[in-house]
């Protein structure tokens, strides 16, 4: 009994030690920008580390189509990080656990969906069916 207790309780921890985390800063050197602006080959369990690096942002699942503005909240299976501020010395980060390896798009809903526009996109497993190249264009469009 005890064994199994141990067992148990050992492949509970398997997945989130196998799990992958990228990281991606928002807003470094002032920009209205992601970096990466895409990742591929992520999958549920794998974590996104975003680093909050000048201004006020977001990091909001929003839609292919129609990107500009996110909505708040995200979309039903994304995540929204809320409004981080990048202060002085001031870098917060919000750790966003995937609940799949669907591909998610994203992007800042900072004042209206200006920063949206302005390029400030995202995307997790872009396909070659839709890219991110288009999604980006959707944005600016």
């Amino acid at each position: 009994m005890r064994f199994t207790s141990i067992v148990a309780a050992a492949l509970a921890v398997v997945p989130s030690a196998l799990a992958a985390n990228f990281a991606v800063n928002v807003g470094q050197g002032n920009t209205f920008a992601f970096n990466p602006t895409s990742i591929t080959g992520a999958v549920a369990g794998d974590t996104i580390t975003f680093t909050f690096m000048s201004r006020n942002h977001s990091a909001t699942t929003t839609t292919f189509t129609t990107p500009c503005p996110p909505p708040a909240g995200g979309v039903p299976g994304g995540f929204d990080t809320g409004f981080l501020s990048a202060t002085g010395t001031t870098q917060p980060q919000a750790v966003v656990t995937l609940a799949s390896g669907n591909t998610q798009w994203v992007a800042c809903r900072q004042a209206g969906g200006a920063h949206c526009r302005m390029g400030m996109t995202f995307a997790v497993n872009p396909t070659a069916e839709q890219t991110y190249e288009q999604f980006l264009a959707n944005a600016r469009g």
